[in-house]
């Protein structure tokens, strides 16, 4: 049976092939052509409006993403509603006539269900019909009423926060009338950040702002130096009190017999050592060493016996030796020796 189909179709193409010819390549040039005006791909996060050319603008649904298919002689809007964001330049003139050129950036996103009404009264310009324009203006007004100074440094947070709020509500103002009386009225768009990028002020203001600001920054920090020098100079205050208080405490336990003992205790020390050592004696009454601060005053000093060393002059060194016996005098008949020797008469001629 297939096999009989098959013989047929063929018969009749060998029949009629300049026709079948003529409507396969009909067929081809119409989908060519018709086909990207039949099927559209709406990406991810975006929303497609129908218009058709014999009902217009589709207001009740919206278009999700995948592939449509529509009749050739329609279209597709597409539209994104991912948050957007935009920048522009706006001339702004200061409270004190000065032109300032300001850099706005403002963040937004459409409402799904008001893509259609949105599509039919503004259309794909949306962005600089109903936000641009308006921003520029709120940004104006706001701005004309500070100076170049306030909108340079701290007053752009706040000057941010204002232009926001007014477009916020101007947003909430529908275009058009609600279609009926219990529709509750609301915008296209829902807009969420309003940025100052930037702002260009005059080269003359901007360098005078800069020099205010170094000044006021050094003027803080000789506030703190002297703070600090404050501080330091307490702390020395402190410092000094403590060390008279110390010396005040030491001075009343320091007294001329403690300075007594610890001179005899360090003499006693010295003439213990096994070693030679060199001795520097005072010349005070107490014969006190001087490295102990013997403050005495010198005693006179007396003539010295015949055949004895005289006494030591205040501050002279004598070496004091190992063995205490070098310390004994002379024996007595050594001395008597001598002394008759020298008492004798000299003969001349042995002298000779």
């Amino acid at each position: 049976m297939l096999k009989r189909a098959w013989l047929r179709t063929r018969r009749y193409l060998f029949e009629h092939g300049p026709e079948v010819a003529v409507f396969v390549v009909i067929f081809a040039i119409l989908a060519v052509v018709l086909l990207p005006r039949m099927v559209f791909t709406i990406p991810a996060g975006h929303v497609g409006v129908l218009w058709k050319r014999f009902g217009g603008t589709v207001l009740d649904h919206t278009i999700s993403e995948g592939i449509a298919i529509i009749l050739p002689w329609d279209r597709i809007h597409i539209y994104d509603l991912r948050v957007q964001l935009i920048d522009r330049d706006f001339d702004v003139l200061s409270t004190d006539g000065l032109k300032v050129t300001v850099n706005i950036a403002y963040r937004f996103q459409l409402i799904r269900d008001k893509v259609p009404l949105l599509h039919k009264t503004v259309g794909e310009n949306y962005a600089d019909v109903l936000l641009t324009a308006a921003i520029g203006a709120r940004a104006r007004d706001i701005l004309g009423r500070n100076t170049p100074e306030e909108i340079y440094s701290y007053r752009r947070a706040e000057v941010q926060t204002e232009i926001l709020k007014e477009m916020q509500q101007s947003l909430l103002q529908p275009l058009v009338a609600p279609a009926s009386a219990t529709q509750v009225p609301s915008g296209f768009i829902e807009i969420e950040d309003v940025f100052i990028r930037s702002i260009k002020l005059p080269p003359t203001v901007e360098e005078a702002i800069d020099r205010k600001n170094q000044m006021l920054q050094r003027s803080l920090e000789y506030d703190y130096r002297l703070l600090l020098e404050a501080k330091e100079s307490e702390r020395k205050r402190i410092e000094a009190r403590g060390i008279k208080e110390f010396q005040d405490i030491v001075s009343q336990g320091i007294t001329e017999s403690y300075l007594k003992w610890r001179g005899i205790d360090a003499t006693q020390a010295l003439a213990n050592s096994p070693n030679s050592k060199i001795v520097v004696i005072g010349g005070g009454k107490d014969g006190l060493p001087i490295i102990l601060g013997n403050t005495d005053s010198p005693a006179a000093v007396a003539p010295a016996p015949a055949g004895t060393n005289p006494p030591a002059a205040p501050g002279a060194s004598i070496v004091v030796p190992s063995s205490p016996a070098a310390l004994a005098p002379p024996p007595p008949a050594a001395a008597n020796q001598a002394g008759a020797m020298d008492l004798l008469p000299r003969d001349p001629l042995n002298a000779r």
